[in-house]
């Protein structure tokens, strides 16, 4: 028979947390590869531009993948939206303050930063969305396997 463990209902945030251990790691080694890469196209300069770029990709997309696999607990897709569109927000203000801090550092190589960034950026999509294909969590009801009266 089935074990009752496997057609178990996942909790309504388990997919974000799927997405976040899938893309967390790779999205990471490809922007560290994009620093090394950086380093010796341009030079030594432009390392701290793509670590801080590296940091700040980084942190936007596992924030908001850790805050929905901690704040969805409802399936309901109202509630969903709300949470989803107050993280994204949150983020983006977020992000609007790090460019005000930093637009004017001399000390930050620019071009680094967003190449790094970008690397990241895709990066963290092809993987999260791997990681969502190959997850496996079910969209409908098993049908019960108890035999039914037909009157």
């Amino acid at each position: 028979m089935t074990d009752p463990q496997e057609n178990a209902v996942a909790p309504a945030g388990a997919p974000f947390a799927v997405m976040l251990r899938g893309a967390l790691v790779p999205s990471a080694v490809a922007g560290l590869l994009a620093v090394l890469v950086l380093a010796l196209v341009r030079g030594g300069d432009s390392v701290v531009g793509s670590l801080l770029g590296l940091g700040v990709s980084v942190g936007f997309y596992a924030s908001g993948m850790f805050l929905l696999s901690r704040l969805v607990r409802s399936a309901s897709p109202h509630a969903f939206f709300a949470v989803a569109m107050a993280v994204y927000l949150g983020q983006v203000l977020l992000l609007l303050v790090f460019f005000i801090v930093f637009r004017d550092a001399s000390w930050v190589d620019g071009t680094a930063l967003a190449v790094t960034a970008l690397v990241v950026t895709l990066a963290w999509q092809a993987f999260a969305y791997r990681a969502m294909k190959t997850a496996r969590f079910p969209i409908y009801d098993e049908p019960d396997d108890t035999p039914r009266d037909p009157s």
